[in-house]
């Protein structure tokens, strides 16, 4: 996979802009904020200057206010700092006689303090002054003044910081950004080249799981879990199309077998019947194996349609305990139905009805004469469960997850009729109920637990 075309490369372009966005609003207000603090202070320097001349203008004649701004005229020039005195006309007095030029147009006629900026050539070449000037009581003008070319070259120099830390930053966090993509990408292609590997070997080979515990980590687990149940899909659709092809082949000849030894020659009404009779037994048996292979599908398919409701647990087992007593009674066992409650379950009564049946039949099939079958229902901790217990054969431990699957018959069941797909059935149907099929041991024989 390119990284250019993945969306972690798009989603650092975009994390890299927004970073780059953050950085120079912030930067820029860092500047604005800085400079005007600058700008500020030197207003303030300006205005203490102002406040200590004007002191003298109220403490001594005109005359001592001249001397004292030319005082400060000439030791302040080469410290930036400039002074003028005009009188009411705008005309010159004393300082610094540029600086009176300059203002001369600027000045206003009342006691405020204006500022302003010009360039001039008083004490540098193409200066940038920072004036402040009131009128006085007297009607004369004071002028104070400050040099703030270094302030502007200081702004030149920080916007050109600013531009170029701009770029750097930018071209950092595409870096960054691409060495991040590249980080998942490859983290992604490990999870890929595993599903490739996966494929290859028909779901057997597993992701590798990196040993990191993210997000990652978590995303191979559950695909493991997926690759797993699709090869377990796999083998059992194998197994189901092996057995399948086993089980059937056996009663198909039988049927070819006998219709072929009975077209050989000439046969009676009754020996006719015979054939026919057995045939259809076969076609039965055939059917029966169709039929339960369609139940188990559709219900590992999960359909929920218009047969899902609610149902009454407790109807449902007295009106099969009422079919299943006098088959029980017929082969010499005693049959035994008990509910300790009214329970409801969501879910589809058909398949519910057809795999409590299977459970019974089981055991009406594999319990001796004089035996018991129970069927109950009892609530747990609000778990409906409903159990089927015999004093059978039983079923040995190590083979109670084996008879779940498919045509699987265990060597004391091959003798009677049958097609190993009752307990499969059941099986499907509590799973899609989402509830638990547990076999146990009933001490003798077999216990079998449906919690809802």
């Amino acid at each position: 996979m390119k990284l250019i075309n993945t969306t972690v490369f798009r989603l650092s372009l975009s994390f890299a802009a927004i970073f780059v966005l953050i950085f120079t609003i912030a930067i820029t207000l860092v500047y604005y904020i800085t400079f005007a603090e600058i700008e500020t202070q030197t207003d303030l320097e300006l205005l203490h200057e102002m406040d200590e001349l004007e002191i003298h203008h109220h403490t001594q004649d005109n005359a001592q206010l001249m001397v004292r701004v030319n005082d400060r005229e000439r030791y302040g020039e080469h410290l930036g700092h400039f002074y003028a005195l005009l009188n009411g006309d705008g005309n010159y007095i004393s300082g610094n006689q540029n600086l009176a030029l300059l203002i001369k147009n600027a000045l206003e006629d009342d006691e405020k303090i204006h500022y302003t900026e010009t360039e001039a050539e008083g004490g540098k070449e193409d200066a940038i002054l920072r004036i402040a000037h009131k009128k006085l009581s007297n009607d004369m003008y004071l002028i104070v003044a400050q040099e703030s070319s270094s302030l502007y070259e200081l702004r030149e120099h920080t916007l050109s910081a600013i531009f170029y830390s701009v770029l750097v930053t930018l071209f950092l966090a595409l870096i960054i950004g691409t060495y991040m993509g590249r980080l998942v990408l490859d983290r992604i292609n490990k999870i890929n080249e595993g599903m490739d590997q996966s494929v290859a070997t028909n779901f057997k080979q597993l992701i590798n799981v990196p040993e990191t515990d993210d997000e990652f980590q978590a995303l191979t687990l559950k695909l493991n879990v997926m690759l797993e149940r699709i090869e377990r899909l796999l083998s059992g659709m194998r197994q189901v199309t092996d057995n399948i092809a086993h089980d059937l082949r056996s009663p198909l000849s039988r049927m070819r077998s006998r219709l072929e030894v009975t077209l050989l020659q000439s046969r009676s009404e009754e020996e006719y019947k015979n054939v026919m009779e057995q045939t259809v037994d076969d076609c039965d048996e055939l059917l029966n194996t169709f039929n339960s292979l369609l139940s188990i599908a559709q219900a590992e398919a999960g359909v929920r349609g218009k047969d899902w409701q609610t149902i009454n647990l407790e109807d449902l087992l007295i009106h099969l305990a009422e079919l299943y007593e006098v088959i029980a009674e017929e082969k010499g066992q005693k049959f035994i139905c008990s509910s300790s409650s009214s329970i409801e379950v969501i879910g589809n009564k058909g398949l519910l009805a057809q795999a409590v049946s299977n459970l019974i039949e089981n055991a009406i099939k594999y319990t001796p004469v004089g035996g018991k079958i129970t069927l109950e229902l009892d609530d747990i901790d609000n778990h409906p469960i409903i159990r089927v217990m015999d004093n059978g054969l039983g079923i040995a431990e190590q083979d109670r997850e084996r008879v779940l699957e498919r045509f699987q018959r265990l060597d004391g069941a091959r003798s009677s009729p049958g097609n190993g797909l009752g307990l499969s059935l059941v099986k499907a149907v509590m799973t899609l109920h989402d509830a638990k099929l547990v076999l146990s041991d009933n001490r003798p024989g077999l216990k079998v637990e449906l919690i809802f």
